[in-house]
């Protein structure tokens, strides 16, 4: 099995968000995208992404959540990509963020719906995160 531990969310995904006229896309029943209000933004929950257990990734087959009807975790790892289509990032400088929960993903996703013109949303988005 192939060692997830040091590969960034796009390529295990191996996803591209050069395709913004697709406004929602699915990833392996594991995970998927968004337009939103001129961003985008990944959720995934599936194989080789930070999720649930603490500090570790599942290290299950990348094709695993294709076998299954219903597929889920209680969190899940976050990439956002601005109106420039360069990623957000994160306190830390980290593009992605891990252990995300359900509520957060909805305040993430009202922060991305509301934000004006020509406004950069990465402060409230962290605060939005780190208060998690």
């Amino acid at each position: 099995m192939e060692d997830l531990k040091f590969k960034t969310a796009g390529e295990v995904m191996k996803w591209s968000n050069n395709d913004k006229d697709c406004d929602f896309q699915s990833n392996r029943n594991s995970g998927f995208q968004m337009n939103v209000n001129g961003f985008r933004i990944s959720i995934q929950f599936g194989p080789g992404n930070y999720i649930a257990d603490g500090d570790i990734r599942y290290r299950t087959e990348q094709n695993a959540p294709m076998g299954f009807h219903h597929w889920g975790t209680d969190t899940a790892e976050v990439l956002i990509w601005d109106r420039n289509d360069s990623h957000i990032n994160w306190d830390g400088g980290d593009q992605v963020i891990g252990w995300v929960t359900s509520d957060t993903v909805a305040r993430l996703i009202g922060c991305l719906a509301s934000c004006p013109p020509d406004f950069d949303p990465t402060a409230a988005l962290n605060q939005i995160y780190n208060a998690q």
